[in-house]
């Protein structure tokens, strides 16, 4: 409760002239946070950790299976890397070294995956999107528990979903045009939050952090959002929050905010 205290503090009085306290040169795509505030740089096949203070840890790539198209740091002792050209799936540990080989989808039956993230019931959720319903995949590559099929919501749209999140034993999906889709813990569709423009984002307690146009929002349940601005100069393109330290980059470097009353 303290760290959702803090951000929604820091969110509504941090004043607009926010610096960098430490900058470091990283080519980056997007950058990450976990939950215990290691800093992830994903460029290309290449995904590289950092500590708190900007401390290279590990790094990982693999130029067989292209780029990567998403991670999911949320757990840093199981993170799962989704190479959508090849279809594939890596987990990889707190060491980022492989955690078994890749897992290759289209043997599994699914040759259509827009999306995965790892999940508290073990194994992990893919997106569907032939089907156009949430799978989940147990250790042994079974589909324990199919979601609602979302035939409705893309019936007029042809966007894929850019990030998958289970958190609080719920699910959050993001489709840019159309909004936040909230599933239940078994892929039950519950509703759709109206957060326009949204792709990659964060749920921290019962907050919706989302980084657009050069601000770092934060909504609440009601979905009145706090919001910061980083400095236009920077020309941030990536950024995420822990606790009081924000992480972003421009491309080129990486930039840590700590923030503090």
């Amino acid at each position: 409760m303290k760290s959702i205290f803090i951000i929604s503090f820091l969110l509504i009085f941090l004043q607009t002239d926010l610096q960098p306290s430490k900058r470091f040169p990283v080519s980056s795509d997007f950058v990450l946070n976990d939950a215990i505030g290691n800093i992830y740089s994903v460029k290309g096949n290449n995904i590289t950790s950092y500590n708190s203070e900007g401390q290279k840890l590990f790094s990982y790539e693999n130029p067989f299976m292209g780029d990567i198209t998403y991670a999911d740091v949320k757990d840093p002792m199981r993170i799962l890397l989704f190479f959508k050209d090849f279809n594939k799936v890596v987990f990889l540990s707190n060491k980022l070294s492989e955690l078994g080989s890749p897992i290759e989808l289209d043997k599994a039956g699914y040759s259509g995956v827009s999306i995965c993230c790892t999940s508290n019931l073990g194994g992990f959720w893919l997106f569907d999107s032939q089907a156009l319903q949430l799978v989940h995949l147990n250790a042994n590559l079974e589909p324990a528990h199919k979601g609602t099929v979302l035939q409705d919501i893309f019936k007029n749209s042809q966007e894929l979903p850019l990030r998958l999140i289970e958190d609080n034993d719920m699910i959050y999906m993001s489709l840019p045009k159309t909004g936040l889709l909230v599933f239940d813990k078994f892929g039950a569709y519950q509703k759709t939050l109206p957060i326009v423009n949204i792709g990659r984002f964060q749920v921290i307690g019962d907050k919706i952090i989302q980084f657009y146009n050069n601000q770092l929002y934060s909504y609440n349940k009601e979905l009145n959002p706090d919001s910061i601005s980083l400095p236009e100069k920077l020309k941030i393109v990536s950024a995420s929050i822990y606790k009081n330290q924000i992480v972003a980059s421009n491309k080129e470097e990486i930039f840590i905010f700590n923030l503090q009353n």
